[in-house]
């Protein structure tokens, strides 16, 4: 049980396993020596020690199979948090401003097309990684004012560090506030100790954050990019690394 009360079945059955995975029933397989050569659901969750089963796993488990986001970490100022389908129509108030656009993968021109890529992400990047880019939301307002999270970058040791936010909220601290929960989460719960981090040339203020959280200039890269008729590009970044002790 969690907190609030949500039931997670455990089981060490595969039967059970089935069941619960068709009837969308959330579970936990227990892996020991008497299920071993045991076949269970793809995507299944899986310990092999039932201590490793605290409030905050039950509560994951719970919502994954809900659709209920994840919340990451909150700061003073931020809830951190997986995105939803009905956070996309925020975004696209945010990414009007001209100084989000320049530096950022722009959104799919229809929307639509934005709430199933959304949807797509939650189920394969969320539910395989269990991490990804999420949104950052003002507590006071309740309002969606940004994006930040921690990304797989092929080619690359450790995790990509990115963010976003919008104009109207820059200059304020919260990217350094967001960025600096983020990466302690990353060494605390996902226990990753190095991140990178791609930066363009002119974006001054992005440089001035990487140095602040203690990234250090690693030279120059250049990165593969694919816009939305397909046509693949080529583009340089300074690239930003972060060791954590």
């Amino acid at each position: 049980m969690t907190d609030d009360f949500h039931e997670v079945k455990i089981t060490e059955s595969a039967e059970e396993a089935a069941y619960f995975d068709t009837n969308r029933i959330p579970y936990i397989v227990w892996l020991n020596d008497r299920n071993k050569y045991s076949s269970f659901p793809s995507g299944a969750y899986c310990v092999e020690q039932l201590s490793d089963i605290d409030t905050q796993y039950l509560d994951r488990v719970y919502r994954r199979f809900n659709g209920i986001p994840w919340d990451i970490v909150e700061t003073q100022r931020l809830k951190i948090r997986e995105i939803t389908v009905e956070d996309v129509t925020q975004l696209y108030d945010l990414y009007q401003d001209e100084g989000v656009a320049k530096y950022m993968d722009a959104l799919f021109p229809d929307p639509e097309k934005e709430m199933e890529y959304t949807k797509g992400y939650i189920q394969n990047v969320y539910g395989f990684y269990g991490f990804g880019m999420w949104v950052l939301e003002e507590k006071e307002s309740g309002r969606v004012i940004g994006r930040a999270g921690l990304e797989y970058r092929e080619g690359f040791d450790g995790l990509e560090l990115g963010y976003m936010l919008g104009e109207r909220y820059q200059h304020k601290g919260y990217a350094y506030e967001a960025c600096n929960a983020i990466l302690s989460y990353g060494v605390s719960e996902l226990e990753q100790k190095e991140y990178c981090s791609f930066v363009s040339r002119d974006n001054t203020a992005s440089i001035r954050l990487c140095r602040r959280l203690g990234f250090v200039p690693n030279g120059t890269v250049r990165l593969a990019e694919t816009n939305f008729d397909g046509l693949v590009m080529e583009k340089e970044y300074l690239q930003y690394v972060y060791s954590a002790c």
